[in-house]
Formats: structure tokens, sequence, C-alpha cells
């Protein structure tokens, strides 16, 4: 029998006041929903199939084998044809030998594997798992006829070698044997190896019987493995699909589980509101907040000492989705650094280790009372707080200065001793008053994400969760103000970029959401920079990247293949061989006067009188963040922190780089107007605007003159367009009465455009091809718009094809157009991200950005 928890507190003497342990009341559930053990009444609803994701990431990894497999046939096809002269060396010699067992491991195979799989199940009587094995089967024969049918249709010569065996006549013949992968299926999904001692033996059957059927020929050695994946990936999908009977630990396994940590149950209830039984029995507040944070199952323990505790149940099957959530976390955010958690048991011994050590820092934390192992489930026992509420539950008018004090000191408390908590919400802070002096007392719970010896960026993103959350509570007045009481101003400053929705926790982010359309944390960013006039408190960029880049990457590496693709390296080769390399270097020496035209821009459309050098350094360290970003939004993002640095207004810098951007369209728009009508007939022009494509224009004019008609497709048009109106206007308006900087912004972009114009031109010459210059900027402009209609970063791959496909409309030869296209990219974009790098770098070095 466990002593009383309290007698184990070795936290400091101020928490001793608010620990205890609280009598339970029994409160009995639906008889239908309760399940009694000798001494323990239990409420809860247990799952009795789980979707385990590990059963989903097992498939794709064996979807992968089978892939790697026939490349390896495929590419290394001498090593495949080696092993398979190897293994045919002996075979001859064991063939007679080998009669007997191969017929025998086919008919086990085929008929006695499937028998004993089925005739196991129904002693079991487990009619439903019969249905689901013979459906995997089915499944994974119905997919190894399309893998073989469409391996004998599209499949290369060397991937259909490696694949096949003599066949009647001598003939070569595919042979994947779709009942290997239907047996294999059918273990499969019968359950996992390890569980029963049949499927141990029956796979070790399976693998000694095609180890067999290579050797006597019967089938090769890449085409068996890849039966077996194939087997293996469709009866692992199906598993998934369906969900297999769960090893939790449950009822009776649940209250052993909790014995053997120390503790006699007698009452347990589940508070994680994931059962309308548990929600509807008299679970207090505290548990409730605990089963809204903690990872895993929440239950509130009774003993049978009137003892009131916390079981934290964590299940094996959820382990992999867990582990790669937080994966994926912190290698996509900055400052979130996931534990090596690599098992079940690692996972709960390091979050009690973090628990422990803020405890022992002086933390005010539940403690760690008992760890157990049952079946597939981790139980961990916690200390529940006595005489606290969850800071959710408090009403505004009860949050005082004290307490907002109080729970920054708790946090720094934690923060001093290296200990991170990066999970900090309104749930897991409980609060309440110390019994003998009165004070407020707060206590920090669920340590799940916690980490010790962590970075300063993970105790400024927990300073920016306690700034979110209070401002939701009290507003960001007295948010603002608590923290400049317990913070220091670097402090305070360093917090402020983070306040972002991305570094929040979920409870924080649906608490904003519910404030209604007031804009929290920027009224914290705002209430900041009042009291710290030159505070940088923009929003910092903590995602190492999002969707959209990804999508963008993607659509990169396709665009790049695409252009790969179309190479004939011999033409291309030829042609570089011929080319006037005094020509390419005046078009590399155009390339960087882009920089100047883009710089001159910037300036002149300015607020604020901005130094030249930061900003053609600005403009030339854009080369380098168009690795990453779409053509144009590495250099708004640039000269946007540019201006923000300078502490120019964050609306007034967003106007002035939009202004920017439309100067430049407005530009490259009327020099195609003034270009179509200054050519006339003539040049490349005279193939474009065919009958056909003047129909096309006019019929896509008509849909969406039609489609303006409709008062919702205009209102969206209009939320489109409006925000940038209203930003750019009254900034134009400021530029408009001061014509010279108008006429230097849009001579700059002209310049820009120019630029690169003669840059197109001077690698034409270098390749000894003679255009028109009109048809070399109509080709230019027309390739660059249409390229830059698929952001892929920097254009990379959409621009040169259109460039490509221009220069072919031109009448160029398909070689020398890409020639001329990737040389004239390479000169314009990746001969130019070297010096954007040295840039950013001294920039940032510089603190400019």
């Amino acid at each position: 029998m466990a002593s009383d928890p309290s007698t184990h507190d070795s936290a400091p003497a101020r928490a001793s006041a608010a620990e205890g342990l609280v009598t339970a009341t029994a409160v009995d559930g639906p008889a239908e929903n309760t399940v009694d053990a000798p001494t323990v009444q239990i409420i809860d609803t247990p799952e009795v199939r789980v979707h385990r994701f590990s059963d989903l990431l097992a498939s794709l990894a064996a979807v992968l084998g089978v892939v790697l497999v026939l490349l390896i046939g495929a590419f290394a096809h001498e090593t495949t044809i080696g092993l398979s002269e190897d293994i045919s060396g002996f075979s001859a010699f064991l063939q007679r030998l080998l009669v007997a067992p191969v017929n025998v491991f086919s008919g086990i195979v085929t008929l006695v594997v499937p028998a004993l799989v089925l005739g196991e199940l129904a002693l079991r009587k487990e009619p439903r798992r019969m249905l689901e094995v013979l459906g995997a089967a089915v499944l994974a024969f119905i997919a190894t006829v399309i893998a073989t049918a469409t391996t004998e249709h599209w499949g290369a010569t060397e991937l259909l070698d490696s694949l096949s065996v003599p066949g009647a006549g001598g003939v070569m013949e595919v042979q994947l044997p779709a009942y290997i992968s239907a047996v294999a299926a059918m273990l499969t999904a019968a359950g996992r190896r390890t569980d029963r001692k049949m499927l141990s033996a029956s796979w070790n059957i399976l693998w000694i019987a095609l180890a067999v059927a290579a050797i006597s020929g019967i089938v090769t050695v890449p085409a068996a493995v890849v039966t077996v994946l194939i087997g293996r990936a469709a009866g692992l999908l199906w598993r998934y699909a369906l969900g297999s009977t769960a090893d939790r630990a449950y009822g009776d396994a649940l209250a052993d589980g909790i014995r053997r940590a120390g503790y006699e149950p007698k009452r347990l209830v589940r508070a994680d509101g994931t059962d309308g039984v548990a929600s509807a029995a008299s679970i207090d507040r505290v548990s409730t907040a605990m089963g809204r944070t903690r990872q895993g199952r929440v239950y509130e323990l009774t003993t049978v000492q009137g003892h009131q505790l916390l079981v934290i149940a964590l299940d094996g099957d959820r382990q992999a989705a867990g582990f790669f959530a937080k994966w994926w976390k912190s290698i996509r955010l900055r400052g979130i650094n996931a534990r090596a958690d690599v098992g079940l048991r690692h996972t709960a011994e390091a979050t009690a280790l973090v628990s422990h050590a803020a405890r022992t820092a002086g933390v005010r934390t539940a403690r760690v009372l008992g760890m157990s192992h049952v079946r597939d489930t981790m139980l961990l026992i916690y200390q529940r707080p006595l005489g606290v509420q969850p800071l959710a539950d408090l009403p505004t008018e009860d949050i005082s200065d004290e307490l907002l004090d109080t729970m920054w000191k708790e946090v720094e408390i934690a923060h001093h001793a290296g200990i991170s908590h990066r999970s900090l919400s309104s749930d897991t802070m409980l609060v309440g008053t110390d019994d003998a002096t009165g004070d407020p007392i707060v206590w920090l719970t669920s340590w799940e994400l916690g980490e010790v010896a962590s970075s300063t960026l993970a105790w400024r993103i927990d300073r920016a969760q306690i700034l979110a959350m209070t401002a939701v509570k009290v507003g960001a007045e007295r948010a603002v103000d608590a923290a400049f009481r317990n913070l220091s101003t670097e402090e305070l400053e360093q917090s402020g970029p983070l306040l972002q929705s991305i570094a929040l926790p979920s409870t924080t982010r649906h608490e904003i959401k519910q404030q209604h359309g007031v804009k929290v944390l920027q009224s914290v960013r705002e209430a900041i920079v009042d009291r710290l006039p030159d505070a940088d408190v923009e929003q910092e960029n903590i995602a190492r990247f999002g969707v959209r880049q990804v999508v963008m990457i993607s659509a990169a590496v396709v665009a790049i293949y695409l252009v790969l693709g179309s190479f004939n390296t011999e033409s291309i080769l030829d042609a570089l061989r011929g080319a006037n390399f005094a020509w390419l270097a005046a078009a590399f020496m155009m390339a960087l006067l882009t920089f100047v035209g883009a710089a001159l821009a910037m300036a002149a459309f300015s607020p604020i009188k901005l130094p030249w050098t930061r900003v053609l350094l600005a403009q030339v360290a854009a080369a380098y963040v168009a690795l990453v970003a779409p053509a144009g939004v590495g250099p708004a993002a640039l000269n946007l922190r540019l201006l923000t640095k300078r502490k120019v207004p964050t609306p007034l810098a967003v106007a002035t780089v939009a202004l920017v951007q439309v100067s430049a369209v407005v530009v490259t728009v009327l020099g195609l107007i003034i270009l179509t009508l200054a050519s006339g007939s003539q040049g490349t022009l005279t193939a474009l605007p065919s009958t056909s494509v003047l129909v096309g224009i006019g019929a896509v004019v008509a849909v969406v003159a039609l489609a303006l008609l409709v008062p919702k497709v205009r209102s969206w048009v209009a939320k489109k367009i409006m925000p940038m109106v209203r930003q750019t206007w009254p900034r134009l308006v400021q530029v408009l009465g001061q014509p010279w900087r108008l006429v230097l912004g849009l001579g700059g972009n002209l310049l820009m455009t120019v630029a690169y114009v003669a840059a197109f031109q001077a690698t034409l010459l270098a390749f000894g091809q003679h255009l028109a210059i009109v048809d070399v900027a109509v080709v230019y402009l027309l390739g660059n718009a249409a390229g830059a209609l698929i952001p892929t970063p920097g254009g990379i791959g959409t621009i040169d094809a259109a460039l490509a496909a221009g220069l072919t409309t031109a009448g160029l030869d398909a070689a020398t157009a890409l020639s001329v296209a990737l040389i004239f990219r390479l000169l314009t974009y990746w001969a130019r991200i070297p010096l954007g790098f040295f840039a950013m770098k001294w920039m940032e070095k510089k603190g400019e950005l």
C-alpha cells in the first residue's frame, strides 16, 4: 500500500501551503458504462478498435520498398543478373532434391497457412477479423495482378528482365505470384507477428518457401521481395483503414497498472472529455483542464485512502503519431526542438524528468508520484493540487496584478534554471490562494513539450505565450504592464516579434478567435511600442517553411525536371563553343545594372531618406532571397524590412512597397503597349494575335464581364483589390505632390526593365542571333510575365521555358533558343546569388535586416 503522497514533498516551503489531497465523493455513472472491478469503480468508454498511425507509416514504407527494389532491378541490372546466375549455378544440383520441398512448400503457402490463420480466428471467435483477413487477401491479389499488367505494358527492358523467368517454350515471362501477396496480406491483417506464435511461424514458412522458389528458378529474388512487400502494404493499409484491436490498458488492466505504481484505486473517471460519461460525471475543473492539455488519456483517481490524484495514460498506438507531430513541429518552427522520444517508456520518462527538474528548481508544479507499464500503455500518476482552478475558469475581475506577477515569477524561475515550457496557456496554469498568507499562488502543469537546457528562443516563445494569454484575459494594457514589472526592457522587446499565432498553443488561439474581431496580438505590440517607441516588435519569422513554400519548391523541382528533360546537351555545348564571351560579359553587367534601377525606385518612393548604399545592397540581397521566394517577393520583403527597421509605421511601409511594385507593373504594361504599337505588323508580334488568339481573348473578357455582374463575385474581387488600393492611394497622392519623385521612381523601374532587355539582347548576340530589339523586348516581357504566373522560387524553370518558347516562336531553332534562355537566366539569376548572399550577411551584421 502506498504512503500518503503529501509525505514525499521535497519542493520549496512556499509550495507546502497549497499542497494536499482531496477526499473524493463517489459519483455513479450510467450502469452500462460502468466497469465494476472487485473494489474499483471505473467510468470510461474503452476504445475497442484503434487506427494505428504506425500501420499507415509501415504501409508507406512497404510501398517505398517496392519502388526501391524495382529501381535496383532496373538500374543495378548487372548485379541482379549476377545474383540470379549465382543462384542458378547450384539450383540445377539441388533441383532433384528440392522437387518435393518445392511442392510441399507451395501447398503449405497456398492452402495450409491460410487455413491455419482462418482456423485460429474461428477458434478465437473473431468472425469480423476473418472477413477482414479475406478482404486484405483479395486487395493484395488485385494489386499484384495490376502491378504485373502495368509492368509488362510500360516497364523498361531492364526491369522486365529482373522480374522474369523462363516460361513455356523458353519465353521470358514476368512472374509476380499474386497468391504470395495474398498470403502476406492475410498474415499482416491477422495481427502483429509478435502477438501470436502462429503468425510468427507462418511468416517464417512464407520466407522459406520463397527462398526455395527462388533457388528453383520459379521466381526471381526481386520478384519474390516485391510480391511480399505488395501484400504487406495492402494488409497494413487495410488494417489501418478498418482499425485493429486495441492493446490499451482499460478496466482491470488499468487498475492493475495503478497498483503496480504503488496506489490502490477505488474510483477512476475519464477526464479528458472524450466521452459523454466522463463529462457527465462530477469531475473537478482541474482534472478537466488537464484533460484538455495533457497528451494521452487523463483519469481522475480516488484511492482507497481517499486521496485524489491524476493518472495520465500514454498509449503505444498513439506514440508514432505523437512523435511525428512533434518532429514535424520541430523542423518547421525555430525554437521548437522535439525531444528524441524513441519509445513509449522514453516519452514518459522524459516528461517526468522535465517536471521533476522544474520542481527541483523551485517551480510550483505537481509531483510525479509513480509510473508503471501495463500492456501497451504507460501510466504516470501525478499529485493533484488542492484549492486551485484553471486560469481559464477564473473571471477577469478576479485576476489581480499580484496574480499576474506570480504567473510571471513562476515562469522566470523555470527560465533561470534553463527550463522552457513551450505550451503555456490558461489551461496549463492553475491559480489559487495561499491559506496561510492569502497571497495568490500559481501552479504550472503539462510539461510534455518542456525541455531542460533549452535555448533563449524557447524562453522568448514562453514569454510571448504569457503575453498573449494574459492579454486575452485582462486586456493588452494590463498584460504589458505586468510584463514590464517582471521583465527587463530587452527581454520584453525580444518577445514582441514572437507574438504570432503560430507560436501560441491551440487554447490561446481559440480564445483569441473568440474576441470577435479584436486584434489582441496587434494591441499588445502597440502597447509595447507606446512604452518603448524605439522597440522593434514586428513579427519575426520562426517558421522555417510553410505550405506555400513547400508548394513553390515542389513546383520548382518539377519545372527544373521538365527543363532538364528537354536538354539536348550536345547541341547546347556546340552553341556555347561558338558563343562570344564579350557579349556574355556585357549581359552580366546589364544584369547588375538592374540593381541600380530597383534601388532608384525604392529610394524615390520611400517616405524617409534612406542611405543609398543600404538601399542598393537590399536589392542585391534580394537575389539571394529569390532562392526561396517567387519572383518579386524577395525584394518586396527586404524593402519592407529596411523601412520597418527605421521605425517607419508598418501600414506606411507596406503602402510604399506596394507602390514600388505597382509602378513596376505599370511600366511593364505601358512598355508592352508602346512596343505593340511601334512594331506594327513587323517582327514576332505578327505571329501572336492570330484569329484563334483574338477569339480566346474575347471569350475571356466576356466571361470576366459576365462574372462581375454577380454581386458575390464583385464583392470577392473588391476584397482582393481594394486593400491594395487603400494602401497605395494615400502614398500615391503624396508622391504626386512631388513630381520629381514620381519621375525618379518610374525611371528606376524603366531602367531595370531596359537593363534586363539589354542583357537578353546581349545574350542573343553572344550566340550570333540577330532579332529586332522590339521583338527581343516583347519576348522578354511576355516570357517573364508568363513564367511569373507560376510562383516558383525566382521563376525557376517556368521563366526559362517561357523565354525559350518565345524565342522559338521568333524563329530560332529549339536548341539555340533553349541555350539562350538558360544562359540568360544563368547570368541574370544564378550568377547573382553569391553576390546576394554576401550582401545579406553584411546587412545582417549591420543590423539592417
